[in-house]
Parts: structure tokens; sequence; C-alpha cells
């Protein structure tokens, strides 16, 4: 359980990651599991930046809905693709010159050295080997160093069905 105001800390952090003058946003998904579809995404991102147009791509580099120019310039790249995922070759050095902010995870050759803010993979050994709740919260986190907050859900009470139903009757 969190306590309030460490979600408040956590919150503040989230807000201060948030990149200015975004109008273009390009989102890599990843290639071994996707947490959030992309229409989820898509509500997420668009949340935090109302003003910005949202593309995704596939590890392969192809258009995952609408298709972006080539040659179109990006503000915020996302990229969601972690260790063995199966990038193109130079995939995120091509994204770095288009890509005025880029966000990822620490896989690939020299990523971090790439990449403005990157999420390394290793922190989150202790979570255990099921893909699915690792990548939901890694993905999480690389979405925070985006600066898109997603809704916290909080902890369940005790159930007063049964004592409200028996304080109306009487």
């Amino acid at each position: 359980m969190t306590s309030p105001l460490t979600q408040l800390l956590q919150d503040e952090e989230i807000r201060q990651n948030r990149v200015e003058n975004v109008r273009t946003i390009l989102v890599v998904l990843s290639g071994r599991s996707v947490v959030y579809d992309d229409a989820s995404l898509r509500q997420k991102i668009q949340m935090t930046y109302p003003e910005a147009k949202i593309y995704f791509v596939t590890t392969d580099a192809k258009p995952f809905g609408e298709k972006m120019s080539a040659s179109a310039k990006i503000d915020l790249l996302i990229d969601f693709t972690g260790v063995g995922h199966g990038h193109k070759w130079f995939f995120a050095r091509r994204m770095r010159s288009r890509a005025r902010v880029c966000v990822g995870r620490n896989a690939g050759f020299f990523r971090a050295h790439i990449y403005d803010r990157v999420i390394a993979d290793e922190h989150y050994v202790e979570v255990g080997q099921d893909v699915i709740s690792r990548e939901r919260i890694i993905q999480r986190e690389v979405l925070a160093e985006a600066g898109v907050p997603l809704s916290h859900q909080g902890d369940l009470g005790r159930d007063l069905g049964k004592t409200i139903a028996n304080s109306a009757r009487r």
C-alpha cells in the first residue's frame, strides 16, 4: 500500500517530466507484450498532451494505425522496446535524428547514450519472471518518464454492501 504523501510525491515527479511544446508524438510498441492497447495509450497521452498528434509504430518500424510521413519531425518519442524485442538495425539512431526528446528503455546498442531519458530494466529483476506484470511496471515507468501519469487504483476496503442493505430496511 502506498501512502498518500508518497503518491503525491510520485505524481509531482511525473508532472516535472512533462515535455513542453509537443505537437507530434511517436510511440514504439513493445514486440514482446503490449500492456495497454492503442486506444488506452492514446487516451492517456492525449490527457497530458492535448494538442499533440499521436502515431504508433511496431518494433519493425511498420505503422500501426495512421501513417506518419517519413520526413516529419517528432517532438516526443516514447519507445517501449526492451531487450530482445527485435528493433531494426540502427532504428534508435534514426529516431534520435528525427526526435527532439527520446524516452525509452536501456536496450540495444548504446541506447543509454542515444536517448534523453532511459529506464534500466535491470532494476526490475525482483519483479519475477511473469512477463506481463514486469512489462506493466516497466511501461508505466517509461510513461512516467515521458510525463504521462496513469490513474492510480486505490486499496479495496471491507465490503459494506450488507451493512448498507440492512440499514436501508429499517
